[in-house]
């Protein structure tokens, strides 16, 4: 046995010293990389100073020839873009022929792609350089000679560029964030909300401890905040609770704003920037006024409880990285309006939208799950190895299971302990509040409606410490003790005696000044929410592509033996059900170490298809009604058709953009713009069809029109953590223009 120990120990040391080395050399080659870009980027500048290097015109009688359509247009196959001018050069063309078969075969191709000693080359109209052609007229192509036309990626995008496909699309390579100080990861809960902070560099985890005054001492503090009658901050959490029931007591609480458990408020809703939210008072205030009031609390409280933790040294939001988490079926507009709030709450600025991360939360506990031994589980051996991520290959599943939603999310480990994600982000609202709703609607129920209305309405500090005291006893089995607020009984005493309302129900009992459930019934309360979680998890289970090994219970919710009990009976056979020792705070101390390391994920799954809108060559019965525009050469187009970006179910990585080239479509075009369209199904023709929405638009100027229609734009889409931007670059002129896509209705 000692020898069996010895021989693990060694190799334990053995495995140390192979990541050891392992990191070291990956350190050497992000060095080689970064001197690479250095290298490439010196180079380029020599290459501007050159004349040699600038794309020239071609042949003035060159110019002047202006072809058929069917002597332009490429075949079927091909898809080199094309701008369009109409509204003011409104789209970009699709340059496929889809009027005649003879057309189709008489057309030579105008996008190739060939790979030759490791480089990625593009065919397009003219050449725009070449290191074997520098200082001669650009040559009009030759479609029978592929030679005449071969032209390196390189040279148009200034990026060295991953495989090419149709229209001339690759990746550049992915930004290294800014090291901050401290991360700070905010969760933003429906019920409760909470922070952690770690500094760089130090391993412990750090949260304040809240309501100790109120004899709560809870991690995290209710999503609760007050304004006065000038609509003005006063208080968030527990304080907000107490202050607005002393307020109610003095009759004072009409003029207050009370807003509580509010997060849901964007889910699911048509959201704009002057959204409106309603007090408990009856009246309306600016949704992102709440939000961002809200988050300049934790923010504020954050800095301060750091400086205790160091000395009383002073911190800046500036010196921190921010990680903010969201459900993951929240809509891109909801992600949207919490980023928009926290930079009016202050924690980042328009110039350093770097320093905000709006993480989903299934992620955020996925990155705290992969890295816990097995003493960080409650039950349940592991792994051989100390943890998930020394593990490539293993696949996992995340239940986050939180106050207002459920959420799921798939992972697979990959080298160096980074994620890929494996199945597209899912979930429903039937998260703990479901529970909640149940039991006070039982309450209501027994108590009658008047008598549980005029509670509800003059002790709402008593109601927040019975949904509190029940939210507690959803952690136990069978049946529990709820303690009764005073003032419930005292109302409820003056219309019945108070043994009475239990009589009628064998589920609830009386016992001195506490409502005793049955564990029936606790269970019963828990059906709509296991019931919701059940039809998530089949779902994603039964896809023959996965290979799930486990299934992580995280969020405050997990807690609940029935949720625990009843996913490790419907599926523990499958995969190994493991639940972390403090579930409830595995997605904000995830959101501190994603702040650490914001790349861990290296790919996402696409929840939308993206694309641009284009225009095709008309054809009389595919484009039958749609709108048509005629070019100043007699040329007709449908200049509604979506040409696809990236399709619903792709794996994007993150971090990464990637680049299109699209050609001008009239010889004196000036500019071309873009618009930029999303939509939930996995294909679409039009830009004008059902559920297609557009998200963005831009203009990048094209000033030098020497080259007529031979000139070309790159087109740069690159996906952050909830964002999506666009960067559009004139090749000949340098000219660019960058949009980020607003989700938001206006």
């Amino acid at each position: 046995m000692d020898q069996h120990k010895q021989r693990i120990a060694n190799l334990r040391l053995e495995n140390e010293k192979c990541n050891k080395k392992l990191e070291d050399l990956r350190q050497e080659n992000r060095n080689l990389k970064s001197e690479n870009s250095k290298l490439r980027s010196q180079l380029q500048d020599i290459q501007n100073e050159l004349p040699s290097r600038e794309v020239r015109s071609p042949p003035q009688d060159r110019q002047n020839e202006l072809p058929s359509p069917k002597e332009r247009s490429p075949p079927q196959d091909s898809q080199n873009e094309l701008p369009s001018p109409k509204e003011s050069m409104s789209k970009a063309v699709d340059h496929k022929l889809e009027s005649s078969d003879e057309s189709r075969e008489s057309e030579p191709p105008t996008v190739l792609k060939k790979r030759v000693t490791k480089k990625h080359w593009v065919k397009l109209p003219f050449q725009l350089s070449s290191t074997e052609n520098d200082g001669q007229q650009p040559q009009e192509t030759n479609a029978d000679d592929p030679k005449s036309c071969w032209m390196q990626s390189e040279d148009v995008t200034k990026k060295p560029l991953k495989q090419c496909t149709s229209p001339a699309k690759a990746f550049s390579p992915r930004t290294q964030p800014k090291v901050s100080l401290v991360s700070i990861g905010i969760d933003f809960g429906t019920a409760f909300t909470g922070y952690s902070f770690g500094f760089k560099g130090a391993k412990q985890i750090r949260q304040p401890k809240w309501g100790e005054e109120y004899g709560m001492n809870t991690p995290k503090t209710p999503t609760c905040i007050l304004f006065d009658e000038n609509k003005n901050f006063l208080k968030f959490g527990y304080d907000a609770i107490m202050y607005y029931t002393r307020q109610t007591r003095r009759n004072e609480a009409k003029k207050l704003f009370l807003f509580d458990d509010f997060k849901m408020e964007l889910y699911g809703k048509v959201l704009h920037r002057d959204s409106m939210m309603t007090a408990k008072n009856g009246k309306k205030m600016r949704a992102m006024k709440v939000f961002s009031e809200s988050l300049k609390f934790m923010k504020d409280h954050a800095l301060d409880m750091m400086g205790k933790h160091t000395a009383g040294v002073t911190y800046s939001a500036s010196d921190a990285t921010w990680v903010l988490t969201v459900p993951a079926i929240w809509s891109s507009a909801a992600k949207q309006f919490m980023t928009e709030a926290a930079t009016e709450a202050g924690l980042v600025t328009e110039s350093e939208p770097e320093r905000l991360i709006v993480a989903l939360e299934p992620e955020a506990a996925s990155v705290w799950c992969k890295q816990l031994p097995k003493e960080g589980f409650m039950e349940g051996d592991l792994t051989e190895a100390e943890t998930i991520e020394q593990v490539p290959g293993t696949q996992y599943m995340v239940v986050d299971c939180g106050g207002g939603t459920i959420d799921i999310t798939v992972h697979e480990v990959v080298e160096g302990g980074h994620l890929k994600e494996l199945h597209r982000v899912s979930g429903n609202n039937m998260g703990g509040q479901t529970v909640d709703k149940n039991f006070k609607a039982f309450i209501r129920e027994i108590f009658s409606e008047k008598v549980f209305d005029e509670f509800e309405k003059h002790h709402p500090s008593e109601l927040q410490r019975l949904m509190y005291d029940f939210s507690i006893c959803k952690r136990y089995d069978g049946e529990v003790l709820v303690q009764c607020p005073y003032s419930l009984q005292q109302i409820a005493s003056k219309v019945d005696d108070i043994e009475a309302y239990f009589s009628r129900d064998n589920d609830v009992d009386w016992e001195s000044g506490q409502i005793l459930l049955s564990g029936a019934k606790l269970k019963d309360l828990h059906e709509d929410s296991v019931r919701g979680i059940e039809s998530l998890m089949k779902e994603i289970l039964k896809k023959p592509t996965l290979n799930i090994r486990y299934i992580f219970l995280v969020g405050g919710f997990a807690l609940s033996p029935y949720v625990n009990r009843f996913v490790k009976e419907k599926f523990g056979s499958k995969c190994q059900v493991l639940c972390p020792v403090d579930a409830q705070m595995a997605i904000v101390n995830g959101a501190v170490m994603f702040g650490m390391m914001p790349n861990v994920v290296e790919s996402r799954i696409s929840v939308f298809t993206y694309g641009i809108a284009v225009v095709h060559f008309f054809d009389k019965i595919k484009h039958k009604g749609k709108s048509k525009y005629v070019s100043k050469d007699g040329v007709h187009y449908c200049d509604v058709c979506f040409h696809c970006l990236v399709k619903k179910d792709e794996s994007i990585p993150f971090d990464e953009a990637e680049q299109y080239i699209f050609n001008a479509l009239e010889i004196d075009q000036r500019e071309l713009p873009f618009s930029f369209y999303c939509t939930e199904k996995e294909t679409a023709e039009f830009v004008d069809e059902e559920g297609m929405r557009k998200i963005g638009s831009l203009v990048v100027s094209m000033p030098k029109i020497s080259q007529g229609r031979n000139r070309s734009v790159i087109l740069e889409i690159k996906f952050g953590f909830t964002e999506m931007q666009a960067t559009a670059t004139d090749v000949d002129s340098g000219e660019t223009t960058s949009v980020k896509m607003d989700f938001m209705s206006k």
